[in-house]
């Protein structure tokens, strides 16, 4: 009895190790989630709100929620940024706020930044949820626990970001620590893994008010497949972009993970919008209908007068 609420609790981390670090489709527009040392990356105050429902319909399949504030940058050198998500899988939930603190070296050529970013997570299990279901009844093993099973978890992370007009390369580590995640003291083994994110991408003029972006995610995990996401986009008058994303995994025989359509609308100086649609490559789409996903950013303090820019600075 007590495999089969093991197995029913654990099994989408277990299946989605990987996923330990929250992944978003359209990464492009929120680097600072990605990697702490974009912090500070402008001279305004960036809002940015992303909300993914991934999987849907599958029962139990993951939802994330992110906040993230960039505030502008101090002295030239220094960046600060938070962030603050919500995730869900299964019956787990977990809150996490993290700060940001960056330091830029200013080159002729581009900009180097590298940062920390401690953070706090609030991690719930909650067993008297209704799914869970044993062959004799949850009550009748007294192993199992029979209320909400609560930690909390602090960790560090740090990123190394490199930029100039037209492309950047980045590293980070989300989370240095190896927490112990086991829910149920002295026994199973939970444990968390490090990931490593290697980001990169470019954009190409193709002539006046058209330009051609392509940027990867690469995310390395402990004991997990490689993982990658390709993402090539049209932009058109620096306000209207529709690109195509390919997200590599899967299990042995897939060709992939999911492909994705994106759209996004610069409506005003201040304010984007973005939508994309993730559609199931691997044998999961028998179960589910894709995954969906917004993302929307505020420009605070940006000028409202329309900038000409001959070289806009993408990244």
């Amino acid at each position: 009895m007590r495999f089969i609420i093991t197995f029913i609790a654990l099994n989408w981390s277990i299946v989605t190790l990987a996923q330990q670090q929250q992944m978003f489709t359209q990464y492009p527009y929120n680097k600072m989630a990605v990697n702490p040392a974009f912090a500070g990356h402008e001279d305004y105050l960036g809002l940015t709100a992303q909300l993914r429902d991934q999987w849907n319909g599958f029962p139990g399949a993951p939802e994330a929620q992110l906040l993230s504030v960039n505030l502008p940058r101090f002295k030239e050198n220094v960046g600060v940024g938070f962030n603050l998500s919500r995730r869900s899988i299964g019956i787990t939930k977990e809150i996490t706020f993290s700060g940001i603190y960056s330091y830029k070296f200013l080159f002729e050529t581009g900009t180097l930044s590298m940062a920390l970013e401690p953070s706090i997570r609030n991690r719930v299990m909650d067993f008297t949820d209704d799914r869970l279901k044993a062959s004799q009844g949850i009550k009748n093993d007294p192993s199992i626990p029979d209320n909400k099973v609560t930690d909390v978890y602090a960790n560090i992370g740090y990123g190394i970001y490199w930029n100039t007009d037209n492309y950047f390369l980045g590293a980070s580590m989300p989370r240095l620590i190896k927490n112990d995640l086991d829910f149920y003291e002295n026994d199973f083994t939970s444990r968390g893994v490090r990931h490593i994110m290697i980001m990169g991408g470019g954009v190409i003029g193709i002539n006046e008010g058209l330009a051609l972006s392509v940027q990867s995610l690469l995310k390395l995990a402990e004991q997990s497949p490689l993982d990658a996401d390709l993402t090539t986009s049209i932009i058109l008058n620096d306000k209207y972009t529709a690109g195509i994303g390919y997200r590599f995994g899967g299990s042995e025989g897939d060709v992939g993970e999911s492909i994705a359509l994106i759209l996004s609308f610069q409506l005003t100086n201040q304010f984007m919008i973005g939508f994309s649609q993730d559609f199931t490559l691997s044998r999961i789409r028998s179960y589910d209908n894709g995954s969906f996903e917004v993302v929307a950013s505020y420009a605070l303090g940006k000028s409202k007068d329309k900038v000409v820019l001959l070289n806009p600075r993408y990244f």
